[in-house]
């Protein structure tokens, strides 16, 4: 990508800092980034359409990455993995991702949710 990733430019000092109002416009397209995989993508493969959520895993600022205008991009999904269906509110599975942007809980008990997209997204925010 053009402008790299939004981490080069919070941590690589041989980059200008960017102006608040361009990393405020970053993280709101990475909030809406998620926001589509969490209100559910379609998926068709015919015969069958069908909606799921995706929990993304592995959000991080190496992960955003920033077009010639500052439009970020989740990249990586590696990790990501279909959500809970029907009435269930999380799914369990291996501990996997980036420790210091994990969820506590889901590190702890392996219990996944959107919840857990949502914290790594507020330790980019911290």
């Amino acid at each position: 990508m053009p402008n790299r990733s939004l981490e080069d430019h919070l941590f690589n000092r041989a980059l200008n800092p960017l102006p608040w109002i361009t990393r405020l416009q970053i993280m709101l397209g990475a909030a809406q980034g998620l926001a589509y995989l969490h209100e559910g993508l379609e998926v068709q493969v015919p015969p069958v359409y069908f909606s799921t959520l995706v929990i993304y895993r592995d959000f991080k600022s190496s992960n955003v990455l920033l077009d010639e205008d500052f439009k970020p991009k989740l990249s990586d999904f590696g990790l990501a993995r279909e959500g809970p269906k029907g009435d269930r509110t999380h799914v369990s599975t291996a501990v996997v991702g980036t420790y210091g942007y994990a969820a506590p809980e889901y590190v702890e008990t392996g219990h996944l949710s959107i919840h857990s997209d949502l914290r790594s997204f507020g330790v980019v925010l911290y």
